[in-house]
């Protein structure tokens, strides 16, 4: 969670709820990052060649793979990270009107890359206009990373565990040309075919200039898988969008 650097903040009322969920969810984050960590911490992988297929092929040997309680890891600061949100969004309608029905309300995500629509604003419809627009400012300003956290929650809300699976993650050369130097990176967006296919125990594959497995997250909703690694980011937008809803003036919420 971003901040002043030595700035204290004191949370009251939904927001202290909400920053609760928050640290509860760096519990989680913590345990997934110590599974990541344990993994890599030796080779987890190795290719073989394959004598009896035409050369350039590679079976793969997975040494060591993620289980199942990644899934549950990752559902569960899912669901801390969106509750955080949600409680963030009671809080500041209760701000607004302390009398506010707030049984049906939640953090209002929208339609990735569209402002919020008649519908969807008459679910905060307990706030002034110019706190509203502060919700569109997070919304534009962190778009990409809370539109992830809606997916993989309602995934993991509607009994469907995010899985987690080992992927090829596809490499290219980037060259600097202001130092004419040059740098291998990955190339997600350039190769997602490599990327979207599942890499398991005993697979062949042509060996491509640069080998790299990776573990990605998969959800149902879409043909993409993404970097386990994405949600490192997701929980940094979290936090980041949170301390703007918390710290939104009180002129702002009762306008």
């Amino acid at each position: 969670m971003s901040g002043q650097a030595g700035m204290e903040f004191k949370f009251l009322g939904r927001f202290q709820d909400a920053y609760l969920k928050y640290t509860h969810a760096q519990t989680h984050l913590a345990t997934l990052v110590g599974l990541f960590n344990e993994l890599h911490q030796e080779s987890w992988w190795r290719p073989e060649k394959v004598d009896e297929e035409p050369r350039g092929k590679v079976r793969i040997e997975l040494l060591r793979e993620p289980t199942i309680d990644w899934s549950l890891v990752v559902g569960d600061l899912v669901h801390n990270l969106r509750g955080c949100l949600d409680y963030a969004t009671c809080g500041m309608i209760e701000v607004a009107d302390p009398r506010a029905d707030l049984k049906d309300i939640q953090f209002p995500f929208g339609r990735f890359g569209q402002s919020l629509n008649s519908k969807e604003r008459r679910r905060i419809g307990g706030l002034g206009g110019q706190a509203i627009a502060r919700i569109e400012e997070i919304r534009a300003a962190y778009g990409t990373d809370l539109h992830l956290l809606m997916r993989m929650s309602n995934q993991d809300k509607h009994r469907l565990l995010l899985p987690v699976a080992v992927r090829q993650m596809p490499m290219k050369i980037a060259i600097d040309e202001a130092t004419n130097t040059g740098a291998i990176v990955e190339d997600i967006d350039g190769a997602p075919g490599v990327w979207a296919t599942e890499i398991k125990n005993g697979d062949e594959i042509s060996m491509p200039t640069v080998l790299k497995l990776d573990i990605g997250l998969i959800l149902e909703d879409g043909p993409e898988a993404f970097p386990l690694r994405d949600i490192v980011r997701v929980n940094r937008s979290v936090g980041d969008a949170f301390m703007l809803m918390c710290t939104t003036e009180r002129a702002l919420l009762t306008g």
